[in-house]
């Protein structure tokens, strides 16, 4: 079906122009938790640390960068456990809950004044196979928050002739 292929397309047909700096892709799995996408503690040497996550990182290369719109994909949306990945960021990824105004606290945030928002220049692109029995796991407090496009094969006569080409 192509869908990351569309969705990197996607992402540039918003931006205007090709720019994979302002694009970060990722996939879910499992075993994927809060702490790989937001933050966790991790070892460092002989001790532990707070650690940020990609995404978190990501938000921050944004908040930098307001003029820009930048695009985080996730593949596979549907084969982690969205309520522990995303965490507090639930309510977050709303379009009418982003920027300064709506900052809160980390679970890892060492103070109340070490705060968090999604800036509004994020935009979220989240792929799933619907064939995957796992969908049923995509609870509705995710689902709305998101706009859901169906993609079906298309194996035309063009895509049989790329086929043919490799025997």
């Amino acid at each position: 079906v192509g869908k990351t292929f569309i969705a990197k397309r996607i992402a540039y047909t918003e931006m205007g122009f090709k720019d994979d700096s302002k694009i970060e892709m990722i996939q879910f799995h499992q075993s994927y938790s809060y702490e790989d996408f937001i933050q966790g503690i991790r070892p460092d040497g002989d001790k532990f640390i707070i650690k940020d996550g990609i995404f978190y990182n990501f938000c921050k290369k944004a908040q930098n960068d307001p003029a820009n719109e930048y695009f985080f994909i996730i593949d596979e949306i549907n084969r982690g456990n969205l309520s522990k990945i995303f965490g507090e960021l639930m309510m977050l990824i709303e379009a009418d809950k982003r920027g300064p105004e709506f900052s809160i606290p980390l679970t890892y945030s060492q103070n109340a004044s070490n705060r968090f928002f999604i800036p509004e220049n994020i935009h979220l692109i989240g792929t799933m196979n619907t064939a995957d029995r796992s969908l049923a796991i995509v609870d509705f407090a995710l689902r709305r928050r998101f706009r859901f496009i169906k993609l079906n094969p298309n194996f035309n006569e063009n895509f049989k002739e790329y086929l043919s080409s490799f025997i």
